[in-house]
């Protein structure tokens, strides 16, 4: 193609025909300059259908986090409410007088003791801030309320790890006052240890018919800190919840727009 139009050029000048010549090069050039448009359009429409493809790859990454999450806040509440009814039963049951060693085990197996830390999905979004990549994310407002979710997922991480740590603390102090006063696990077999009797010696638990002692009351005052720390945990991890459930439909409605 290039041979054929130098071809043109050099008979054009041979013959003598040089305002043809000059109209026929300017049209050369215009028309290699709607070539290089042509080429960089192409480019570009490429380079943005990567950037799509690569955009929808990772909003599907983050709705599947997302929907890991719900369920993971869904499990978490529960079970904060039922360490929260457990131990209400126990700081009810604790005022009834315990006549034998059966008895006392059974009371004193009752509390729960969770202290679990906050954990999310959030390889997909460290990923996209740690590659530079979150401006991928074309729709703006979904970009901010994706930045903003995990931005509230760390704080409250915060409080969940402060509030853990504080009620852990008291119960180290309350071992160590009371050593052998407290049984505890989450885990069924090491319960059955537990409850044997072995474990339980009479002198341990002969504060449970003494209400007006330190030991019964700091065994009170500790079951309470348990159960008001998870009262607040379950605000936390509703709101995480609302937050996840409204990130995640805004992105399906992304990823419905963008299909």
């Amino acid at each position: 193609m290039i041979k054929f139009f130098r071809q043109i050029r050099q008979r054009l000048l041979s013959e003598g025909k040089t305002g043809k010549y000059l109209k026929y090069a300017i049209g050369e050039i215009i028309l290699v300059v709607i070539g290089i448009l042509i080429a960089l359009q192409i480019n570009n429409w490429n380079e943005s259908n990567k950037l799509k493809t690569e955009e929808s790859l990772y909003l599907k990454r983050l709705k599947i986090d997302l929907e890991k999450d719900t369920l993971y806040f869904n499990n978490t509440i529960a079970r904060a409410h039922l360490l929260i009814d457990q131990n209400n039963s126990f700081l009810k049951k604790i005022y009834e007088v315990q006549k034998t060693i059966d008895e006392s085990r059974e009371l004193m197996i009752m509390p729960l003791w969770d202290s679990e830390y906050l954990t999310i999905q959030d390889n997909t979004f460290n990923e996209l801030v740690s590659s530079g990549k979150l401006n991928i994310i074309s729709n703006s407002t979904l970009k901010v309320a994706i930045v903003n979710f995990y931005r509230l997922v760390e704080l409250h991480k915060n409080y969940i790890k402060e509030g853990n740590e504080y009620s852990r603390a008291l119960m180290a102090n309350y071992i160590s006052a009371y050593p052998g006063a407290l049984k505890q696990t989450r885990n069924p077999k090491e319960l059955e240890n537990i409850s044997n009797d072995h474990m339980f010696r009479l002198e341990d638990f002969q504060f449970l018919n003494i209400p007006s002692s330190a030991q019964f009351q700091g065994l009170e005052d500790l079951v309470l800190v348990y159960k008001i720390k998870h009262k607040e945990f379950i605000k936390l991890y509703t709101e995480l919840k609302r937050r996840s459930e409204d990130l995640l439909h805004h992105i399906e409605q992304e990823c419905n727009e963008n299909s």
